[in-house]
This record gives structure tokens, sequence and C-alpha cells, in this order.
């Protein structure tokens, strides 16, 4: 853990002082937005978070003549004295950190409009500097995926994966909008086990307007001649998030087997 020295002659912050070297592993997936003819990719580490109470402890090591409790009482006052400065509308410096401040959010659509405000971070130098030693043990690949975390049958409210021949459908999730070439909605067809059916020719695609086409939820009818059995719903999209731009590769999200006037196969 990294330990501290006395504030320095500014009487700024304590400094840090220079830590063993921590490892993290980086998710690639494809910059959708690369310049056409080219690609490139762009990395999401994996997230490890530290606790408050790892922090308190990592503290208390590090200054053992004073206890856990009076650590935790100054943290807690540096933390609303920084949110009563912010507040007030002032930018707050945390040491050789970096610094908190107010920031306009969104657009307004007028020259004497007003935005929403938000708070960000400006990371110093000595921030940026903590983690360029920081040793990347794995980066690999992951294609876009959308989620489907949630199916509902709008005539009986059942979540439970039943669904009501010729009925409607409420279908939650992340990315499931659906946009661009070859998107669409289909169910298809699974086994038993709830394997789902290779052979696209026997999905049966959703024809009908979508109600509801949003990022996190779907609203549609059942096509027509969608017969009863077993099947998983399969949103394919390419929509990017952003007004006039398309995903150069399609995202899909899955859901859980769902049954059509019968028992769900799981």
């Amino acid at each position: 853990m990294p330990r501290i020295s006395n504030i320095n002659e500014n009487n700024a912050f304590v400094k840090l002082q220079e830590s063993a070297n921590g490892r993290v592993s980086v998710k690639l997936q494809r910059n959708q937005f690369a310049k056409e003819g080219t690609e490139s990719f762009y990395g999401r580490v994996e997230r490890y978070t530290y606790s408050t109470q790892n922090i308190l402890d990592a503290m208390t090591k590090a200054v053992p003549l004073v206890d856990l409790g009076t650590v935790t009482s100054v943290l807690n006052a540096y933390a609303n004295t920084v949110l009563k400065v912010l507040a007030a509308g002032n930018a707050v410096r945390f040491g050789e950190l970096g610094t908190f401040y107010i920031a306009g959010k969104g657009t307004v659509e007028s020259e004497t409009g007003k935005p929403k405000l938000t708070v960000k971070f400006s990371a110093a130098p000595a921030l940026k500097e903590a983690v360029q030693h920081v040793e990347i043990t794995s980066a690999e690949y992951v294609p876009p995926s959308g989620v489907i975390t949630g199916v509902t049958d709008i005539a009986s409210g059942r979540t439970d994966g039943t669904l009501t021949a010729k009925g409607s459908v409420l279908v939650e999730g992340e990315k499931l909008k659906v946009g661009g070439e070859a998107s669409g909605i289909w169910f298809a067809p699974v086994t038993e086990s709830g394997r789902l059916s290779a052979d696209e020719s026997s999905w049966v695609k959703v024809s009908s307007h979508l109600v509801y086409n949003l990022p996190a939820k779907l609203l549609f009818a059942l096509p027509p001649e969608l017969a009863g059995g077993s099947y998983r719903i399969v949103v394919r999209t390419r929509y990017a998030g952003r007004a006039g731009y398309e995903r150069k590769y399609l995202v899909e999200a899955v859901s859980d087997p769902v049954t059509v006037g019968g028992e769900t196969f799981l």
C-alpha cells in the first residue's frame, strides 16, 4: 500500500510515495466510429474497487499513532466540507491528486438557456503518473452485446417467460434499440435443453410496429404466425446511441427461454 509523508512546503497536501506495481486486465472493444477503411479498438479496464473500509484500514496502517475512529471522523468531515464548498459554487483542489469542479451537462435550446450542472474531476499529473506503471496482465477482444434482463407478457402480466399467443410482449435490458441494416427481432426455436437453433431460416421475425423502440425497452406484438412452443428472443441492432451513426457490426442480445402457449424448457 502507498504510504504518506509529511505535508509539503506549500501545505497543499500529503505526498504519496511510490508503491509496488499493480496489475489489471483489459477488455477490448471495436471502435464503431473509426474512420472508413481503418480499424481500432478501445480498452475497458476491469474495475476492482477499494471500499471505504479498505481505505480506512490502509490509512491507519500508514499513520499508526492515529486510531481508526479519528481517521474515520477526519475522512467524514473532509467529505462533508468538500460537498459544502461545491454546493457554494466553488471548485475544490484535492491536493496533488486533482480538482473537483462544476461543469455544464448537456445542451440548451437557446442562447439564454441554463444547462444542468454536474461535477467532474480533473486528474493532476501525479495521479496520472501513479497508474503509468500498472501492468496489463491480459487484453482480449470482447464482441459488443446487448442484454435482455426481463420479458413481460402484456396480457397476463407474467414475467416467468410464458407468453400469450398473438399477444404483446415487453422486453427490457440494455442496448436494445433496433436500427440499421440487418437489424430486427426474432423468435428463435430452442431445443428441450434450451439451446438456440442454429438454423436461422427457422427463426420467426417480428414485423409489426414497435410501440417502444428504446435502448432499454422494446414493446411489440408477437408475430401472428408464431406457433406454440419454446423460443429465445433475439435482438440484433446497429444502433450506436448517436443520431446519424450506425455500428459497423451488429450487436446481439438473447433472452432466456420463453414459451408461447406452453411450458418453458429450462
